[in-house]
């Protein structure tokens, strides 16, 4: 199950630890990431940009893939989701979809 990642940061600050980011693009980055958080007892954040995200079939398909590697591979440790620099669009299709964090970037915006 996912978790918010401003909940997991709050509790890295006041643990004075640090949490872990990785953009992911595939299943095997994804698999290698959770076993490596896992085996570390840490926290992780998994970020997908809106290239990747189109890459490993859309949204959803992020999402069921995330959710699915966790319960299979009896992850414990806290797991985020979240889209990276996403447009406001992305922004809105992440949420729905179910991921946990957004990161708006509105660079081009005035």
């Amino acid at each position: 199950m996912l978790v918010s990642a401003k909940e997991m940061l709050t509790k890295a600050k006041e643990g004075k630890y640090a949490v872990g980011q990785f953009n992911i693009n595939n299943l095997e980055w994804t698999k290698a990431i959770l076993q490596t958080a896992q085996e570390n007892n840490s926290p992780v954040i998994l970020g997908v940009s809106e290239g990747a995200g189109k890459y490993m079939g859309g949204w959803n398909a992020v999402v069921g893939m995330v959710n699915g590697l966790v319960k299979d591979m009896k992850i414990t440790v806290p797991v985020a989701l979240h889209i990276d620099h996403g447009t406001y669009e992305g922004a809105k299709a992440v949420i729905e979809a179910g991921f946990s964090s957004v990161m708006f970037d509105g660079s081009h915006y005035p």
